[in-house]
């Protein structure tokens, strides 16, 4: 049966307090938006077709950053260089009369995205599980009395292999005549 998932947004502790400073804390949905799952794929596949030796790597870090960025509800301990605390926001972009991109301002969101510490504990925290549980959803967790590495044997399940002891009764000589069997080729047809 599909389990649907709690709708209340959830806060996660990425730094714990240190000193005088607050904690790190951000508040996402319970699940990623399907905007933001749309958006985090398009993100993959052009991490893909960029191939090159770290395709796999960079194509999943756009997958979670482009997660995190469209999910960011609201987030506390976090300020800018002065120490004042600083809502999240989204790039601006500016364009012309005819609708072109002609600059971005950066947002908070993505000064925040430039920072790993918080980009990885936000995936540890929210991403990862979210992915993992919705995987488990969709039938890919691992099968309880299948052939995969985490299903446990049953009893009736056999312990060794089925490969058959050799018989002598089996076998083969050379002198066997092959079987008669007919011409399977076609007669060629005389054009018209």
């Amino acid at each position: 049966m599909f389990a649907l998932c709690n709708a209340k947004p959830v806060e996660h502790e990425l730094i714990p307090a240190i000193g005088d400073n607050p904690p790190v804390k951000v508040t996402f949905p319970a699940q990623p938006s399907l905007l933001s799952l749309r958006a985090a794929r398009r993100a993959t596949v052009e991490a893909l077709r960029g191939g090159g030796a770290e395709a796999e790597e960079r194509a999943a870090d756009a997958f979670t950053t482009t997660l995190i960025r469209h999910n960011i509800v609201s987030w506390s301990g976090i300020g800018d260089a002065d120490g004042k605390p600083v809502e999240p926001t989204q790039d601006v972009e500016h364009r012309d009369v005819d609708g072109n991109v002609t600059s971005v301002e950066p947002g908070t969101i993505s000064m925040f995205l430039a920072e790993p510490r918080l980009v990885e504990a936000a995936d540890q925290l929210w991403v990862l599980p979210w992915a993992m549980a919705d995987a488990e959803k969709n039938g890919l967790s691992l099968s309880p009395n299948g052939t995969s590495a985490g299903a446990t044997q049953e009893a009736d399940t056999a312990s060794s292999s089925a490969t058959p002891e050799s018989s002598a009764d089996a076998e083969t000589t050379p002198a066997d005549q092959p079987a008669p069997t007919s011409d399977t080729k076609r007669a060629r047809k005389r054009a018209k």
